[in-house]
């Protein structure tokens, strides 16, 4: 087919030439034997036997004249679709686009990340130029690192906490509860229904944060496996996994176990933004006779209140509808409109917002593995050594879990190699263990839902450490039972369990003692002479010699090259426009600088900034003027946290939803990740303590950690 009829395609389409030929191959391929069989089975896999045979049945139908004016995706389909119905265009190109099939030669450049712009603006300039025909971009193999590094230790410390804080992981039961879809026939407006809703919502949590411990784990030991074999560069890991079935299956294994959280993810994505208060009414949500879940768009609704207020809502409503599955798009489009008017924002519960956040967190690791030029020429190469996995060795390298005990599910047509489908079995079989515990927890918070206080509150208390105690324990006795009989005790440090019969177990009332003798330690450190020796201070990261103390502005002077700039937004400026070619060498050379690891001690000159961290490790001595324009005593915003974060040097990395990454300008020192609040940018008690107590595990930082200086100016 000749350019200058995609060129005239792509005028009248409204898009460009590589888009247009992409459109063509797929229809064309579609049509053919060869395609209309894996189109089929495509369509089975992605949405069920009967679904599937509606949607073929749509495709077959004769193009329809369209009246009234459509926008975005909807318009290109639209006029794209002249030779075929509007259901088939689209529906052929997710089948193209997600079996990476029929896109036209990439000739020009791939596109580089540009310093200081956030992970959402980035996928979003990637998936612009990957539709102008840009080449892939390769992984960035120090931005994949920190990444697993801050989600594994977010994984391992929400675990930990939710041991031994019972608001902290009440308060999490109680906002997933509302929207827990039921299970089938269960009746509305029963005692059983509201069970049932929290038991939903607490297996949901243990389910998630046990398999991100898992996935994000093993993420992480193939890095640190890399880094001692001193394999630092893409060519240099090819050549090894080339020579090394070993590591080849270990690296596959990252593709296929990030490609299963991230649809696990969009599941609960689809649940959350569902039930949020603004667009709940747009959606019939249930569980089939299976225990699926489904979300669909109320028609009826739509049509009755005019259709679409906003083209957010569009996105947002289209895109939930379980038939819809996942557009890679999808992070565009919203970061897109919220940037037009973030106070769209307002539409997304808190709960949607943080959920968001890790949906785009799980999508720029997988884009950085699974859709990067290096996961394309893996994937490309563990084809051809598929039957490696008939081998029992092999099979040992792709799950830890006994074959023989494993769920089995059936190979479908997005199973590029048995490693996914073993992959979705580990994930089912785990899903099964974890919904089991409903029952033992999900019932105590049900009975606790109420305000307690007093007495009753500390009698609660007491029993959350039984129950956790039992639970463990389930916990260990069916991950005992899925492990190889050579190997017992894997597949519950996989998953990151306590063993129930160890005395050093997290538990509430461990903590608690932990506290009282903390605050009288801390007591007696206030009343010690000035500049006492001070011993050691035990951090959780490997040993390292502490650097010399340093103050916040001299700190972030000595290291504000090394940080990110932040990128300053224009109006009007082309979501398509390519960046310039520039040399990014001095970045690697640029972190080498870095120190090897964080001061022992911040001294700050600025009395607000002090007062952040202060409050929130938890100093109640710090005064707090009546003229202070900050938050009342006790309370910190968001902003505040983030800006004292800046000023010692943290570079900062935003997501589509609330995840925020904060790097820190150390070498040794990890990355860590919070939420950030939303609508109210003011943090709770609760948020407060959680972030307090992941600082102190991470960098061993207490209130002595940040005094004052006092010969610089306050600003």
């Amino acid at each position: 087919m000749s350019s200058s009829l995609h060129v005239a395609r792509a005028k009248a389409w409204g898009t460009n030439t590589f888009v247009a030929e992409w459109f063509c191959n797929a229809v064309d391929y579609c049509r053919t034997k060869e395609g209309q069989k894996a189109f089929k089975a495509w369509l089975v896999d992605e949405y069920g036997r009967e679904t599937a045979k509606q949607k073929l049945l749509d495709c077959q139908k004769p193009p329809l004249k369209r009246y009234g004016r459509a926008t975005g995706n909807v318009s290109l389909f639209n006029a794209a679709a002249a030779r075929i119905s509007d259901e088939a265009m689209q529906e052929y190109h997710k089948f193209t686009a997600n079996s990476n099939l029929c896109a036209p030669p990439r000739t020009k450049p791939a596109p580089k990340r540009r310093r200081g712009e956030t992970s959402t603006e980035w996928l979003a300039r990637r998936h612009d130029a990957l539709l102008l025909g840009c080449k892939v971009p390769d992984i960035d193999w120090r931005v994949a690192r920190a990444m697993a590094i801050a989600e594994f230790d977010r994984a391992r410390d929400t675990y930990e906490i939710w041991h031994t804080d019972y608001e902290v992981l009440l308060d999490v039961v109680q906002e997933r509860t509302p929207s827990s879809l039921l299970s089938p026939n269960v009746e509305l407006g029963t005692l059983h229904e509201r069970l049932d809703r929290v038991n939903h919502a607490f297996t949901s949590c243990l389910h998630a944060v046990t398999l991100s411990y898992m996935i994000w784990g093993h993420a992480l030991d193939v890095f640190e496996e890399l880094d001692r074999r001193g394999l630092a560069s893409t060519s240099a890991i090819e050549r090894a996994y080339q020579r090394d079935p070993a590591l080849m299956w270990r690296l596959v294994l990252c593709l296929c176990h990030i490609n299963y959280l991230r649809g696990h993810l969009w599941e609960r994505l689809t649940e959350v933004m569902s039930w949020s208060e603004y667009y709940r009414p747009y959606f019939k949500r249930y569980r089939n006779p299976n225990g699926g879940s489904r979300i669909e768009v109320n028609r009826t609704y739509l049509r009755q209140n005019g259709g679409f207020k906003t083209v957010l809502d569009n996105v947002i409503i289209e895109g939930m509808d379980t038939d819809a599955g996942h557009n890679p798009g999808f992070f565009d489009n919203v970061l897109k409109y919220l940037d037009q008017n973030p106070t769209e924002g307002n539409k997304f519960s808190n709960e949607a917002f943080q959920t968001l956040g890790d949906v785009a967190t799980v999508c720029e690791f997988k884009a950085q593995l699974y859709d990067s030029a290096f996961g394309q020429r893996l994937m490309e190469f563990a084809k051809t050594k598929d039957e490696q996995l008939e081998d029992p060795k092999n099979l040992r390298i792709v799950t830890f879990m006994e074959p023989s005990k494993l769920q089995s599910l059936p190979r479908n047509s997005n199973d590029w190699t048995r490693a996914r489908t073993i992959t979705r079995s580990l994930g089912f079989t785990w899903l099964q263990v974890t919904n089991e515990m409903g029952m033992h927890l999900g019932e105590f918070f049900f009975r606790s839902a109420s305000s307690l206080s007093g007495p009753e509150r500390q009698k609660w208390a007491m029993m959350f450490d039984i129950l956790w105690a039992h639970i463990d324990s389930k916990l260990w006795q069916c991950s005992m039972m899925l492990d190889r009989s050579t190997s017992k005790g894997t597949v519950a440090q996989k998953f990151g369990l306590f063993n129930p019969a160890d005395p050093e177990r997290p538990s509430f009332m461990k903590m608690a003692e932990k506290r009282v003798g903390a605050f009288f330690a801390q007591r007696q450190q206030r009343a010690l002479p000035a500049n006492p020796s001070k011993p050691k201070e035990s951090f959780s990261l490997p040993a390292v010699e502490p650097a010399v103390a340093a103050s916040g502005h001299a700190y972030v002077s000595d290291t504000q090259h090394l940080r990110a700039k932040e990128k300053v937004k224009t109006k009007g400026t082309p979501a398509l426009e390519q960046p310039a070619e520039k040399d990014d060498s001095n970045e690697e050379e640029a972190d080498e600088t870095l120190p090897d690891a964080l001061p022992s001690d911040f001294k700050i000159g600025n009395n607000k900034i002090l007062k952040v961290f202060h409050r929130i490790l938890q100093a109640p001595d710090i005064p707090h003027a009546e003229d202070d324009s900050g938050p009342r005593t006790g309370q910190v915003r968001w902003g505040d946290f983030e800006k004292a974060m800046k000023r010692i040097g943290f570079g900062i990395v935003q997501t589509a939803g609330s995840s925020v990454r904060f790097d820190p300008p150390a070498k040794s020192a990890h990355p860590i990740t919070f939420h950030r609040p939303h609508p109210d940018s003011t943090l709770t008690p609760t948020m407060l303590k959680w972030i307090g107590a992941r600082l102190k595990r991470c960098y061993g930082w207490t209130t002595a950690t940040f005094g004052r200086a006092p010969g610089e100016n306050e600003d």
